[in-house]
């Protein structure tokens, strides 16, 4: 073999390294970078399941603080309720207590005004000047007592004849047989009643009709 012969042949085998040590490069870059590449999946996977997690921990976490700002709230307008069914309980009873204060007081006084209602009720036609001076003056302590009921909410139960029988506020002492008036209705009064606002101080006394 020449010598051109043997450096072409060199030349070759030179040739064939080299391509045989590109092809070995090439196949390790392409499993480096496989490696790399299944490393950064994993690392990707890895940080996605831990944000999944996190993700998951914070809904479980808000959904446990909505449902106790939920029962908070919920405590809180049962409690703010409570509160204003006392206030106004108490409110209720300090009314009832103001409007209430002189039923006693005024049960009292109803003998009073009967007295002076039946001393008025028997004057005679034919009174001297002093009995009919004194007669006046029992009239105005009788109307000025009415007018002190009045400002306190107390009202007379005063029914009509004819008028219907109210067992709340009517009390039947007599029945009189009657073609006048219907069965059950009120032929006359006999004691005027009272009552201070919705309770009754004394039903009035009245005589009903019986066919």
């Amino acid at each position: 073999m020449d010598f051109k012969n043997m450096k072409e042949s060199e030349d070759q085998n030179n040739s064939k390294d080299k391509n045989l040590q590109k092809l070995v490069k090439e196949v390790a870059d392409s499993k480096k970078h496989r490696k790399n590449s299944e490393e950064q999946k994993l690392l990707e996977d890895e940080h996605e399941g831990q944000q999944l997690l996190t993700e998951e921990r914070d809904t479980e976490l808000i959904n446990n603080l909505t449902e106790e700002i939920k029962l908070m709230q919920d405590k809180l307008l049962r409690a703010v309720a409570e509160s204003e069914n006392i206030r106004s309980r108490m409110n209720k009873k300090v009314e009832e207590a103001r409007d209430y204060s002189i039923v006693g007081f005024a049960k009292d006084l109803l003998p009073v005004i009967d007295n002076f209602s039946r001393a008025l009720s028997h004057v005679p036609e034919n009174i001297n000047d002093d009995t009919k001076i004194i007669i006046d003056g029992v009239r105005m302590i009788k109307e000025e007592l009415i007018s002190i009921f009045k400002n306190h909410g107390i009202e007379s139960i005063e029914p009509k004849e004819g008028e219907g029988f109210d067992y709340n506020n009517h009390h039947a002492i007599s029945q009189i047989i009657t073609d006048q008036y219907e069965e059950g209705t009120i032929v006359s009064t006999m004691q005027v009643g009272y009552k201070i606002k919705d309770r009754l101080l004394r039903p009035a006394s009245v005589a009903v009709a019986k066919k």
